[in-house]
């Protein structure tokens, strides 16, 4: 998986015909608004092409709704991918709003802060928390507050609900995708 595939992973097919139709829009009327491809509706709609982060944001705007009334509803505590495809943003949109590179945020979408081997001291101020924070952060896996602040203002969430999310991103005991 690349950096760039499944911006939106929680994109709803069936959520975008329903608003598409409650606006009283053809696919071909929603296209021409869109400046897209008469076909391209169709095919998201039926779940044949996924959407990406910008045209989700654009679609959301043209039916009048907000991106998450566009995405699957959450079954489960969300993770950090759920909440940055609920905020329709892409990982290098996130990454840039943090402040770091995106192959940090995959480490932190995986409930990871830093490489295998990277801790303490230098892991501590790469990611630019106090070295106290980070002790604790390695003795309890809690996400120090400084990051959860921070993850919490890029998702526009609260600090509580980031530091839930990265702590179930862990326990979702996904692999980490290379980057392309």
């Amino acid at each position: 998986m690349s950096f760039d595939t499944h911006e939106i992973p929680r994109f709803d097919p069936i959520s975008l015909a329903r608003h598409r139709r409650r606006a009283d829009l053809t696919q071909v009327a929603l296209a021409r608004q869109l400046s897209v491809h008469d076909n391209k509706i169709y095919r998201w709609e039926k779940g044949l092409t996924p959407i990406t982060a910008a045209e989700l944001r654009q679609v959301a705007r043209e039916l009048r709704v907000v991106p998450p009334q566009l995405q699957l509803p959450l079954t489960a505590p969300p993770t950090l991918v759920d909440l940055r495809s609920l905020a329709a943003l892409t990982p290098a949109e996130l990454a840039a709003r943090l402040y770091i590179k995106p192959k940090r945020l995959l480490l932190w979408e995986h409930g990871r802060l830093g490489e295998p081997g990277e801790h303490g001291p230098l892991l501590a101020a790469t990611i630019g928390v106090s070295e106290t924070a980070m002790d604790h952060h390695e003795r309890t896996g809690l996400l120090p507050v400084a990051l959860a602040v921070r993850l919490a203002h890029a998702l526009r969430v609260t600090p509580g609900l980031a530091a839930a999310a990265f702590h179930f991103s862990r326990s979702t005991d996904q692999q980490l995708p290379t980057a392309a």
